[in-house]
């Protein structure tokens, strides 16, 4: 009943493949010339086991891209471009009813709103049993589920015989978060998106929350792509980041090259520089200046060049390459980039790097 993610993965998997691929994903909305791309040309890879952060201020795109990656990108968005691969399978490509198999039993989500999630009418143990009615082959019984829930549940710090039993209303709000993280977990994925689950709560859930994934990770094997503005949470939850600006990737590496004293995108050194410091009471939060620009009117060249200290007039006319260095950290910065060669350093006209540099050590 409790055996992990790794002990029931097909014996024909390739341990050492990503467990998700996303190559120069673009979703837009609308059509025709007032559409606009919430995420642009983007590409990472997530391997089996990994907590992988998405990192960006409101309107980014991180979100949009949770969406897309299980195929419930919002009408009017749509996908747009590129390509979605899970286990190596298209995604994007793949008929309506398979990918519907997929949601829940291998690709799951917790929404932003997830304190909003549950029928209000409904018990969450009756709730708990729907699912488990329209998925009759993920456990040899109804009992075997329902006792797999309640394992869950205990690894979220919860009562099983309350949260059975209890309604929505009767849940705090972070008993509701934590009890949506139970119920993503039930059809045994094998990974999870979570989108901003830490936000609408307080410090001390907050700080519940993160311990519980953790040991969720730990317990279960599952992957993770954590969805955050807080680079706070994710230097202490993630094992990679990556970090986008007006719907592309700017920066992404490792948690100790993004936060390490190596090269660094403006606007990742922006985010960090805006993280108080609990260590340091003297050292002065520096707010970022301006706002994320509107994607349907985005400046010419850099997108983040209005806001950067840094811009020279080749920001302002060029957009940047994504560029990796020897170890495989990208930067899409002029500045930042000089003197590395692209096209040495692995990345294309279109500032992709190519999968064999996104493996393991970027995306």
């Amino acid at each position: 009943m409790t055996a992990t993610l790794t002990d029931r993965r097909r014996a024909g998997d390739d341990p050492s493949a990503p467990l998700l691929e996303v190559d120069d994903l673009t979703v837009a909305f609308g059509d025709g010339p007032g559409s606009v791309r919430a995420v642009e040309n983007v590409s990472l890879s997530v391997g089996t086991g990994e907590i992988y952060a998405l990192v960006g201020e409101s309107g980014c795109g991180k979100s949009t891209l949770g969406y897309s990656l299980l195929g419930i990108v919002p009408p009017p968005g749509r996908i747009a471009g590129g390509d979605v691969r899970f286990r190596g399978r298209s995604t994007t490509a793949m008929p309506k009813n398979e990918l519907n198999g997929l949601r829940g039993s291998e690709l799951s989500m917790v929404f932003q709103g997830a304190m909003n999630a549950f029928n209000p009418v409904l018990t969450i143990g009756t709730q708990v049993e729907h699912i488990l009615a329209a998925h009759p082959g993920r456990f040899s019984s109804d009992e075997e589920g329902k006792a797999y829930f309640e394992h869950l549940l205990e690894l979220v710090q919860l009562p099983p015989e309350r949260i059975w039993k209890s309604f929505e209303s009767q849940l705090s709000g972070g008993m509701k978060q934590r009890v949506a993280i139970a119920v993503a977990l039930l059809l045994k994925p094998s990974l999870v998106v979570l989108d901003e689950p830490t936000t609408a709560l307080d410090v001390l859930n907050q700080r519940l929350v993160i311990d519980i994934l953790k040991e969720l990770h730990r317990e279960l094997g599952v992957t993770i792509i954590f969805v955050t503005h807080d680079l706070a949470v994710v230097a202490e939850l993630a094992t990679r980041v990556a970090v986008m600006y007006a719907g592309r990737l700017v920066e992404s590496g490792t948690v100790d090259e993004i936060f390490g004293a190596g090269r660094r995108h403006p606007y990742v050194e922006a985010l960090i520089n805006a993280i108080p410091s609990v260590l340091d009471s003297g050292l002065r939060v520096k707010p970022i200046g301006g706002s994320v620009p509107n994607l349907a009117r985005l400046p010419q060249g850099c997108r983040f060049a209005p806001r950067c200290s840094l811009a020279e007039d080749l920001c302002r006319s060029t957009e940047p390459p994504l560029v990796g260095d020897a170890v495989g950290h990208l930067v899409s910065c002029h500045v930042v980039n000089r003197g590395l060669d692209g096209d040495a350093a692995g990345a294309d006209s279109n500032g992709t790097a190519p999968h064999a540099d996104r493996e393991g050590a970027a995306s």
